[in-house]
């Protein structure tokens, strides 16, 4: 009788979300056959969001890239035949070696992002870049912008532990979709709101049933935060000597609030007088509280002024910061990542950092020669998605692409290497969200031959006759070393592959790298960058288009991952307010054109009253080749802002017709 040879191996999940939940894979005779949530983590408390309980159907998809490929056919038709480890990397370093010496190593160019969030996967692979002396992409299509107001405010973008949800008295979800977004942060919001915390949420369209919804009005935010601070000031409800404590130029910014009445608020915002007057009351009378900003409402022209302009209500009410996304930790990442290793950069170098929100245009330019893309599929992801693929199709542009999936960017590449997932390699993982660092260790073999992206480039590295030891010495050895450079760790990698997680040390709420020390309502920093150094609130410019298009995600796609693996239970829809729709005689599942000046784009329409009138919802992440040959992205400028670069995803505005 044959025995079952069974294992319980922790993993992590590498999406790109805040939860990074901590991972129980049960293997049987070398299969992985079950996941489930690790119940010893604060954060995953034992369960998985929908897409990771069913995250073997991605692993062992029949979809799957298990060989190297190379491009046969014209770029974008999915020509391509199989070819060997040995060519593969035979060939790019070929090609990178003569785009080098012909047009200088800034002209090839990594575009990455966190596809995949492991520390080696998506830290360590970039040694490979700063060894050849590569140009750079700027990560702008995301959270750059609120990172950027934080660092004006607070002098860093670090924020409150959300281990504090659960001794809150008010909790405000500003921006962001609790249940598709932040699972396991929802639910220890409904246990907080169980022991008699009060919830708010503050978002154009609200799909949880939990808390006093406002619908605000999107790319308003920066207003309401000053409707509040000039309510909280006027009535004296705030705290005067922790102010004068904590905080720099407040006089400067009781000036700007002055404009501010709750009844302009209300007009501006679309949210009652009374409500905001409420929470604003909430805001002092129920203390502790604890500001979640979601990443939505940074991502639009003025989107970090918002940011800006609500992380000063805390100190207001005798608090310190808002959460926001604690990646601003004291880990050496300049170390994995091998800036050491970077040559003096040489006028014929032609090295740049690129903004990754503007591919389409960089590739315009043609000063790109290469691009090898991992951890990302910028076709699906990025905005002006027609331009970027236009510059795809150039017959001149080298491309690399390492992925799991034959996906839409794929289709433009010259070689496509396959990557593995989750449960083929070992990592390790740090959040945005929560404070805990957590181990992915191997749970099966790699499917074909597929590999990771650091063996990836440590192979190439030694085609391409560098010191690939030296570069990329075995996973423990760095990790070990980063753990010592890194005041934030506290342990050691044995610890991490005994317990799973461990909790990495938290940064001081109440210490500021600002030039004053303190919190800044009037930046210094922001004014020397030649950005306004007091918050304010810039009206966009107005628009031939009646409709503001927002887009997110479905609950079933991280991104543009998993669309594939679902797409027979997901179709292209748009959201409409059911008031405009039935002026329109828009009926539910009717075919509709939404279009602006970028161009066209078919999806079905869904009527409802839970989203404001004047404003559509589309969801992004699917790829064009599953759903018509086209995503929301393509009628989304790729205009950026003032903050940090960002993308301005949500300034996008369309016009909405009923099809024939």
């Amino acid at each position: 009788m044959k025995t079952t040879k069974r294992s319980t191996i922790y993993s992590t999940c590498p999406r790109d979300c805040y939860d990074t939940c901590s991972i129980l894979t049960t293997v049987e005779d070398g299969s992985a056959v079950k996941l489930k949530g690790n119940p010893k983590h604060p954060i995953t408390q034992g369960f998985l969001c929908w897409k990771i309980q069913n995250g073997l159907k991605f692993v062992y998809s029949p979809q799957r890239l298990q060989y190297p490929l190379k491009r046969v056919g014209k770029k974008g038709n999915d020509d391509f035949k199989r070819i060997s480890w040995d060519e593969a990397y035979l060939e790019i370093a070929k090609q990178l070696t003569r785009i080098k010496e012909t047009h200088g190593s800034g002209s090839i160019l990594p575009v990455d992002y966190y596809g995949h969030m492991g520390l080696l996967n998506k830290q360590f692979s970039h040694r490979f870049f700063n060894a050849i002396n590569s140009s750079n992409c700027a990560p702008t299509i995301c959270s750059n912008a609120g990172r950027a107001a934080l660092q004006h405010v607070y002098g860093g973008f670090w924020g409150v532990d959300p281990e504090e949800i659960l001794t809150s008295k008010l909790i405000i979800h500003w921006g962001i979709n609790g249940p598709w977004s932040n699972l396991h942060g929802y639910n220890l919001i409904k246990r907080a709101v169980k022991n008699g915390a009060k919830y708010y949420v503050i978002d154009p369209m609200h799909t949880g049933k939990l808390g006093k919804h406002l619908a605000i009005k999107p790319n308003t935010d920066g207003v309401l935060a000053l409707g509040i601070a000039n309510y909280l000031i006027s009535t004296g409800l705030y705290e005067r000597e922790h102010v004068d404590k904590h905080t720099y130029g407040f006089e400067h910014f009781i000036e700007v609030t002055k404009g501010f009445s709750l009844e302009k608020v209300s007009v501006i915002t679309g949210i009652p007088e009374e409500d905001i007057k409420a929470l604003a009351e909430d805001m002092y009378r129920l203390r502790p509280n604890f500001i979640h900003l979601g990443f939505g409402i940074q991502k639009h022209l003025y989107g970090g002024e918002a940011v800006r302009t609500i992380a000063l209500l805390p100190p207001l009410v005798g608090g310190f910061r808002v959460h926001y996304s604690n990646t601003d930790r004291e880990l050496d990442l300049g170390f994995l990542q091998g800036k050491q290793f970077a040559n003096k950069v040489d006028a014929q170098d032609r090295k740049k950092t690129y903004n990754m929100a503007q591919l389409g245009k960089v590739l315009e330019t043609e000063e790109i020669k290469s691009l090898f893309i991992f951890n990302t599929n910028p076709v699906v992801n990025l905005p002006n998605q027609r331009l970027v693929k236009q510059g795809l199709l150039r017959e001149d542009l080298f491309v690399v692409v390492h992925d799991l999936f034959l996906n839409d960017t794929c289709s433009y590449a010259d070689i496509v290497l396959p990557a593995t997932s989750f449960l083929e390699s070992f990592d390790v993982h740090v959040c945005y969200y929560h404070n805990y660092m957590s181990i992915n260790q191997r749970a099966i073999e790699p499917l074909g031959e597929a590999k990771p992206n650091y063996q990836v480039f440590k192979e190439l590295a030694s085609a391409l006759k560098l010191p690939s030891e030296e570069l990329f010495p075995p996973a423990r050895e760095v990790l070990d070393e980063f753990f010592t450079r890194s005041a934030a760790v506290e342990f050691t990698l044995d610890d991490l592959e005994t317990r799973g997680f461990c909790k990495m040390k938290t940064r001081p709420q109440n210490e500021y790298t600002t030039p004053s020390r303190k919190i800044e309502f009037y930046s210094q920093s922001a004014k020397a960058a030649g950005l306004p150094a007091l918050p304010g609130y810039y009206k966009e410019k107005g628009n031939k288009y009646p409709f503001q298009l927002l887009s997110v995600n479905l609950m079933h796609i991280t991104r543009s991952q998993f669309h594939n693996i679902w797409q027979k239970k997901i179709e292209p829809i748009v959201l409409i307010n059911k008031d405009e729709a039935d002026q329109r005689e828009i009926k539910k599942g009717d075919w509709v054109r939404l279009r602006n000046d970028l161009d066209t784009l078919n999806m079905k329409a869904s009527p409802t009253n839970e989203i404001k009138r004047g404003v559509v919802l589309a969801y992004g992440g699917l790829w064009p080749k599953l759903c018509g040959g086209k995503g929301v992205n393509t009628l989304i400028s790729d205009e950026v802002q003032d903050f940090g670069g960002n993308a301005t995803y949500n300034s996008t505005y369309v016009e909405i017709e009923k099809l024939q």
